[in-house]
């Protein structure tokens, strides 16, 4: 009696005619697999290092636009005015202090985005998110979880005008 599996005829005819061995195609050696891992991580390396050079090069150049705040006399000892700088799409936020001296500073509090303001009676600048504080003349932190003071808007008085001259970025 013949073994059936070692017959041709018991083997369909798509394998005969096809007849690929799927163990050895599949397979891939040790020196292989290092080879490609050695590769990509090469690859990698490169990639990464390649982004973080490209990074380094030119820097945006920090644009000082003056933009007219309003009027000395119109801003009050002891409050605030939210106005946009350098974009309109940027919160800022100017205080007089009772001395009659001005600071302005990024309206977005460091740890999470949140509108800072002005609190009067305390005469610092409060994040209501999560209870951070700064002080309203130099942004520096004073308690809470910011971990950096609020970014400083350079201004200058001239002809009783105040204006914002730069800085106040993200």
């Amino acid at each position: 009696m013949k073994d059936d599996w070692n017959n041709e005829k018991a083997q369909p005819h798509w394998k005969t005619d096809f007849s690929v061995d799927w163990d050895q195609t599949s397979y891939i050696t040790r020196r292989e697999f290092t080879r490609f891992l050695t590769l990509s991580s090469a690859a990698l390396g490169v990639g990464t290092t390649l982004i973080a050079v490209a990074g380094m090069g030119k820097r945006p150049q920090e644009h000082h636009v003056r933009k007219e705040l309003g009027s000395v006399d119109q801003i009050k000892h002891g409050s605030q005015m939210a106005f946009k700088y350098p974009d309109d799409g940027l919160p800022a936020l100017l205080v007089r202090h009772e001395d009659g001296s001005f600071s302005a500073f990024s309206q977005k509090c460091p740890h999470l985005g949140c509108h800072v303001f002005y609190e009067e009676h305390s005469k610092k600048l409060e994040c209501p998110c999560h209870e951070g504080f700064f002080d309203a003349k130099t942004g520096e932190v004073l308690a809470g979880p910011p971990q950096r003071g609020l970014s400083r808007i350079d201004l200058e008085v001239q002809d009783g005008k105040i204006y914002a001259i730069g800085g106040g970025g993200e």
